[in-house]
């Protein structure tokens, strides 16, 4: 049987992390994570703590990513942790609505940045040509999908980079926004950073790609807990430098609630004429999101189809390319119908509130695998243990309060979206036959 080739290295997987992390988020969320905060000085601190939740979640995974380094990340550490039947929860929900939809969002949010309206012909095509262009590149190797990625996201960290030094240093905007740092009424401000964390995880997510690609990677034990921290690291800090500059060009009152945040303080910085550049860096930064799913995403469809809980084509590597070609294929050809279809996005927003929990699930299995398998070799072992699991676990259940509060009738829905998958895969061990 043909085996996925192992070509992926250190830079590329800490490339995959920003990449996978660094969409839009950043340019869009800000103002609605300031809100509430009282000053520059805790805004900032907000995104530290973003990024202290991400590099928690990233000391965790590099523990199970080094005790199974297969293809299919979160999907092989349910199987293992919990049975097979946790594992196909969170597969097909990942790979029907949440990996593909996703995809699919990112290809149409490509569009619009590129200025072609949403829901028109127009952009459904173009989008759809964007996502099999990327899906015939990763289908042919991995270094060639590996390639593109970083050759996207090094763009774009170079880009933002770029906007961070000029705004600083020509860039007409007030240090004395920074003055003083900490300030204002901070009796609620536990409950406030809490509120924040909501979008923050959006705007953070994506740092635990590495783990889907294990098996791709040259020297996973080494490679994996390097990739994440690195990665995740650079990753806070770019998010840090950003808001900075964003708060020296806006004012606090400004910037609370504003969505074109980058837009805004490029004018403002730089005058009116900056639109077009800016606009131009969230469209490359999409893109490089969108390579980065497409390379990362399938390999869960990959472990699934090769359990043989999925279409038999999808758990197969092509004999020539050495890639999961069916599982990137499915993938890619169900975005795209995804895109055709539209009006999926209130399943995607559905489904938050389960893949919450399996993913308080995944992290809790660091403590199942401590007792079940408590001889088992583990190349790294999570920094912190036991507390970083139980502060994660602590602030992910306070997310999951807030997520369900703000969702209101769609957690129940998705929950029950979710539970559907228990009769499904039942019949799929009884009807469907791999061989």
């Amino acid at each position: 049987m043909t085996e996925l080739k192992r070509e992926l290295g250190l830079f590329t997987c800490t490339l995959l992390v920003i990449g996978n992390i660094i969409g839009v988020g950043i340019f869009t969320t800000p103002g609605e994570i300031a809100h509430g905060l009282p000053s520059a000085g805790w805004v900032l601190v907000a995104w530290l703590i973003g990024g202290f939740l991400a590099m928690t979640g990233a000391l965790i995974y590099a523990e199970l990513g080094t005790m199974f380094p297969k293809a299919g990340g979160n999907y092989i550490f349910l199987r293992e942790a919990y049975g097979p039947l946790s594992a196909f929860l969170y597969g097909w929900a990942y790979t029907l609505v949440t990996s593909t939809g996703t995809i699919a969002l990112l290809a149409i949010g490509f569009a619009e940045y590129l200025g072609i309206s949403t829901g028109t012909w127009e952009s459904k095509i173009f989008s759809i040509l964007v996502v099999l262009v990327l899906t015939f590149l990763n289908t042919r190797d991995v270094k060639i999908g590996a390639g593109v990625m970083n050759t996207i996201t090094l763009i774009k960290i170079f880009a933002m980079g770029f906007l961070v030094v000029a705004g600083f240093s020509i860039g007409q905007g007030h240090i004395a926004a920074f003055h003083p740092f900490f300030t204002g009424d901070t009796k609620d401000i536990v409950m406030v950073m809490g509120a924040a964390l909501v979008p923050m995880a959006f705007t953070y997510s994506g740092w635990n790609a590495p783990v889907f690609v294990a098996e791709e990677m040259k020297d996973p034990s080494r490679m994996i807990p390097l990739s994440l921290i690195m990665g995740t690291l650079i990753t806070t800090a770019i998010y840090l430098l950003m808001n900075a500059v964003y708060l020296y060009a806006v004012p606090l009152p400004q910037l609370v609630g504003e969505v074109r945040i980058a837009h805004l303080a490029a004018s403002n910085l730089f005058g009116g004429g900056t639109t077009l550049l800016i606009t131009a860096l969230v469209a490359t930064s999409v893109l490089g999101c969108l390579s980065a799913s497409l390379l990362s995403n399938p390999r869960t469809t990959f472990a699934m189809g090769r359990d043989g809980l999925f279409f038999k084509f999808t758990g197969v590597v092509h004999p020539v390319h050495q890639t999961p070609t069916g599982a990137i294929l499915f993938q890619g050809l169900w975005a795209c119908v995804l895109i055709l279809i539209g009006n999926f996005e209130q399943i995607l927003m559905m489904l938050s509130v389960p893949l919450v929990i399996i993913s308080a699930m995944t992290v809790c299995s660091i403590f199942v695998f401590r007792k079940t398998h408590p001889d088992h070799p583990r190349p790294y072992r999570c920094w912190g243990y036991p507390v970083v699991p139980v502060v994660y676990m602590i602030i992910s259940g306070l997310m999951l309060y807030a997520t369900i509060v703000k969702r209101g009738l769609y957690g129940p829905l998705g929950l029950g979206l979710f539970i559907l998958g228990v009769p499904v895969y039942y019949l799929w061990k009884r009807f469907y036959r791999a061989d």
